[in-house]
């Protein structure tokens, strides 16, 4: 791809917060990591775009704006974060990740759907806030399509050592789409049962 060379890292759907961790993690863990990630965060509500591109700008990196179109062609520079303020269109923002950190999982708000990064086979990280998909979010770390840490530093050290090492990243990208096939069958068996259940009343 464009980005060729630096692995992409995708703090999809974060919730408020979550950014001040993460841009704060990789303040601190940047000279550490190994690699030069290119940073996409993907805020999950849009009335906080704003909000979140200030929390960027204030920790002197640059700030651009999918929306404005601002996302480069060539690899950005390494002290800029691609901001996804755009709706619809998370599936080119996890198509586009090597790995993903669920929002919504770093703080006490339960995190969000996990299985949309692995519908494109988009290895997933987790902090410990998993409740609203507590049965998926075991399922997929048992199956190895994610790993669970316990805070922001720990995302960002596990993320980078994901990136470092191709063939675990492929083996989880393969346990991803396995994970996410899976409840696409779960989803259909459901709704035949509900069709049938319906059907005989």
């Amino acid at each position: 791809g464009a980005w060729a060379g630096r692995p992409v890292w995708l703090f999809a759907s974060t919730r408020d917060g979550e950014e001040p961790l993460l841009l704060d993690a990789w303040a601190r863990g940047r000279d550490g990591f190994g690699c030069a990630p290119i940073l996409m965060l993907v805020p999950r509500h849009p009335q906080r775009f704003d909000e979140v591109a200030r929390l960027i700008e204030q920790r002197g990196l640059a700030c651009l704006r999918r929306s404005r179109g601002q996302w480069p062609a060539a690899a950005p520079p390494a002290d800029a974060v691609l901001l996804g303020d755009t709706l619809g269109e998370m599936p080119l923002y996890y198509g586009a990740a090597d790995v993903a950190l669920i929002g919504g999982s770093l703080r006490d708000f339960g995190a969000q759907n996990l299985i949309e990064a692995c519908a494109v086979g988009t290895p997933v990280v987790l902090g410990p806030s998993v409740f609203n998909f507590a049965q998926a979010a075991a399922d997929a770390v048992a199956c190895g399509a994610a790993l669970q840490v316990a805070d922001a530093d720990q995302a960002l050290a596990a993320m980078a050592r994901l990136v470092a090492d191709p063939g675990r990243l492929a083996a989880m990208r393969a346990a991803a789409l396995a994970f996410a096939g899976a409840h696409r069958g779960a989803t259909a068996r459901t709704v035949r049962t509900l069709i049938e259940m319906l059907n005989n009343r």
